[in-house]
């Protein structure tokens, strides 16, 4: 088993990180041969330096595009200087290897949501949004978005759920520790990292248990306020998750409900059980009337 394969084998395979594996050519060459019993082989993991940060697509892109503009685009926005000060963490959630390798150790992960949140959020944002319109151009990545490449749609992905990503995970508990972080590195429940990637478009997993705790709480807010725009993937994601955390958390743990903006009036919350009281209503009240 490759060293990378092993990384990711406690993760679903639909929230593991896009990795690119070359074969070499010498790999038919080399005697298939079998250490003996007294052999011990060891794999050294692979370490981040102490000042290099987590970048995307830090494998290799490949040539799986239609047009020679889209590997282009992508080299043009990894080496943007703002790209990289803005440090997405929607864009290296499921997109790099060495952010999948710096949350493999608190110390490290911290660093980078230090990074990442120090970021100037207005034109971060900005960058994202003309990033996420520019990869569905033709002129760019639009043969390949319209294919359903899946480096180019996990990229705008990225890009459209900075917003959303950008709050929770810069968001802390009450002793002052990302709770990304803490629920990153938490071995023993693998299942709190999940609602980080809602964003993104990843549905919650069948069976999923988090830890209920105030940081799912936290986050599950900023991801409400989010869901009420049809454009942005959580908009989908949400409430099947919520209702699955009031499963394992309580009915009322988590609020199910979405805020929906209709020509600028007040949020209306809609949930599938005010429907249902409200039918109810007016059943009882056609009963009275006859």
């Amino acid at each position: 088993m490759h060293l990378e394969e092993r990384q990711f084998e406690d993760l679903p395979e639909s929230l593991s990180p896009t990795t690119t594996t070359r074969r070499s050519s010498q790999d038919d060459e080399r005697p298939t041969t079998r250490p003996s019993s007294r052999t011990s082989v060891i794999a050294a993991q692979p370490t981040l330096t102490d000042t290099a940060l987590p970048s995307p697509f830090d494998t290799n892109l490949g040539n799986n595009f239609t047009s020679p503009a889209c590997p282009a685009f992508f080299n043009d926005f990894l080496k943007n200087s703002t790209f990289k000060s803005c440090l997405p963490i929607s864009v290296l959630l499921r997109n790099s290897n060495s952010f999948f390798i710096a949350t493999k150790n608190l110390v490290t992960i911290t660093r980078t949501l230090d990074a990442s949140c120090n970021a100037d959020f207005r034109v971060c944002s900005a960058l994202m949004e003309e990033l996420g319109a520019k990869i569905t151009d033709d002129a760019f990545c639009g043969s390949d978005f319209e294919r359903e490449n899946p480096m180019v749609i996990q990229a705008y992905e990225g890009f459209l759920a900075y917003q959303p990503l950008y709050q929770a995970a810069c968001t802390r508990d009450v002793s002052g520790s990302y709770c990304f972080a803490t629920a990153i590195t938490n071995r023993s429940s693998i299942s709190d990292s999940y609602p980080y990637y809602l964003p993104v478009g990843v549905a919650w997993p069948g069976g999923a248990r988090p830890s209920c705790n105030e940081c799912l709480k936290g986050i599950m807010r900023v991801f409400s306020d989010f869901a009420s725009n049809k454009t942005q993937l959580i908009h989908e994601t949400y409430q099947p998750a919520a209702q699955q955390m009031n499963i394992a958390c309580g009915p009322e743990f988590i609020n199910t409900t979405i805020p929906v903006k209709q020509n600028g009036s007040s949020d209306l919350h809609v949930s599938s059980s005010s429907l249902v009281t409200f039918v109810a209503l007016l059943v009882t009240v056609f009963t009275l009337l006859l």
